[in-house]
């Protein structure tokens, strides 16, 4: 896919979220499904377990091996990322870089901001391994609410929607986007989403990452929690020309 067309960055913009159909080409998908049971097999941490013992979340994937790195860096989804945070893109690895399995009837919906202030938001990509549907709980977004009011209460980075009563009249009103294997989805950091409820016998298994525009006033060329994947560290602090 190239890069974005006016309207799908104008929807974007408006809507908090844009569905990329099949970015992922075949080959690359089961490459990734292979170094995920290897990654599974091996427990090696960062991850969560369930109740059971079965690893549910997979932290700190971009360092895992190239297979996840490729995919992370698809230059088709760097082309779409492009088109709306510009020409030089960091990929965080203190937020999202991670696999996460839906199993079912283990995840709770519970809609939620990725961050908490609009003054440093990130695209957050969401990559499809498997399927996913209302049955095996596909992600769920509520459209604009990345202009609702900020409340700036800190819960591990993200804002909890049902923390916070002003958003109440707006709980029912998530919509599922349904995507098949190889779709990825764009999310505004700001707006409320959340993996829906897996009520069927299947997985449904995806991995997130986070993307933003490179900070032109920090000056810093190397960083520990993020990694640059297109362009240049660009520096346009007034101290340059002092």
């Amino acid at each position: 896919m190239p890069f974005l067309s006016p309207n799908q960055s104008s929807f974007f913009r408006r809507a908090g979220y844009l569905k990329l159909r099949s970015l992922i080409h075949e080959d690359l998908i089961e490459y990734v499904r292979s170094a995920i049971d290897e990654e599974l097999t091996a427990r090696k941490p960062p991850f969560k377990l369930n109740d059971a013992g079965a690893i549910y979340r997979l932290d700190g994937l971009y360092k895992r091996g190239e297979t996840f790195k490729q995919l992370m860096t698809l230059p088709e989804l760097l082309d779409s990322v492009e088109s709306l945070v510009g020409p030089n893109i960091e990929l965080t690895l203190n937020r999202h870089n991670h696999l996460a399995i839906n199993r079912p009837g283990e995840t709770i919906e519970r809609l939620h901001r990725d961050i908490l202030q609009w003054t440093r938001g990130i695209v957050t990509a969401i990559f499809y391994i498997e399927d996913a549907s209302m049955a095996n709980g596909c992600t769920l977004i509520l459209p604009t609410s990345q202009y609702l009011p900020f409340i700036g209460t800190p819960n591990n980075g993200g804002t909890w929607m049902d923390e916070h009563s002003v958003f109440n009249d707006l709980a029912e009103q998530a919509i599922p986007i349904h995507a098949e294997k190889g779709d990825i989805l764009l999310v505004d950091s700001l707006a409320f989403h959340t993996a829906g409820k897996n009520n069927s016998c299947l997985t449904r298994m995806s991995i997130a990452a986070g993307y933003h525009s490179v900070d032109e006033l920090d000056g810093l060329q190397q960083h520990e929690k993020r990694v640059l994947v297109r362009g240049q560290r660009i520096y346009r602090g007034n101290d340059l020309k002092l």
